[in-house]
């Protein structure tokens, strides 16, 4: 054991074997005499005996976090992970990386796991600041960095590339949805006739004015593919029709042959 650690257990007992010698005042005896007053409560707040407060429990378990590592800590891990990932070609999962630090660091591969993410989106942020010129200040932040570029240097142009696409997606999505300008229903109709059919027939079974409204504001783009396919549909239940009046036309021939 570390003195570190022995240090941290001994300061832990003496603060629990302290919160143990605490004892609760005692319950001042009640006055003999009633209150003078005829609208006085018959128990005063102040009476009652302050409640004993828990000491709260260690936190333990997959919901147990710390606020931080040590750099020496990370770089154990860090270690540990690119030896794995040589070996074996991957990244170690929780239970691998809780075999691989047994006895070197006290924190679980649950924590190890999510502290291995944190280290990534980290290393992606040093990449960034590394091109705008800003490079790690001491030999610790110096040994993460490397270590974290054996891990994931391939992945950083793709990662970041992927993330500006999300972004130009969402941006061109929003500019979209700021410039449709709403549009009355008379212009629409007259644009996209067969589309404004279906909308009036929706919203007939739903008379609450909001698709009406959300019409109002769909782009061309949209409502010239929609309109195209509705027109589609209503030819094929035009032929679809037509087949069967020739259909019924024929068997009520056929019945009138009988009836003759």
């Amino acid at each position: 054991m570390s003195p570190s650690s022995s240090s941290d257990e001994a300061a832990i007992s003496s603060v629990s074997s302290e919160d143990d010698d605490i004892s609760l005042p005692p319950s001042p005896s009640p006055s003999p005499e009633p209150s003078p007053e005829p609208y006085a409560s018959s128990s005063d707040g102040a009476d009652e005996a302050p409640a004993a407060k828990k000491p709260r429990r260690p936190r333990t378990g997959t919901g147990a976090r710390l606020r931080s590592w040590p750099s020496a800590d990370e770089v154990v891990l860090l270690e540990a992970v690119v030896a794995h990932r040589e070996r074996h070609g991957q990244l170690p999962s929780r239970d691998d990386l809780a075999a691989a630090l047994a006895g070197r660091i006290r924190f679980s591969g649950e924590q190890a796991a999510e502290r291995v993410s944190n280290l990534r989106n980290r290393y992606y942020g040093s990449v960034r600041r590394l091109s705008r010129g800003t490079v790690p200040v001491t030999d610790d932040d110096m040994r993460v960095y490397k270590l974290s570029k054996r891990l994931w240097e391939g992945t950083v142009a793709d990662t970041l590339a992927e993330r500006a696409r999300r972004r130009e997606r969402r941006a061109a999505d929003k500019a979209a949805r700021r410039h449709h300008e709403r549009r009355g229903c008379a212009e629409l109709e007259a644009l996209y006739p067969c589309l404004a059919a279906e909308v009036d027939a929706i919203a007939s079974r739903r008379p609450c004015g909001v698709l009406r409204t959300a019409f109002g504001m769909i782009g061309d783009e949209r409502a010239a593919a929609l309109e195209a396919r509705v027109r589609k549909q209503r030819r094929a239940e035009l032929k679809a029709g037509m087949k069967r009046a020739e259909l019924r036309d024929k068997v009520a021939r056929t019945l009138l042959e009988f009836i003759e």
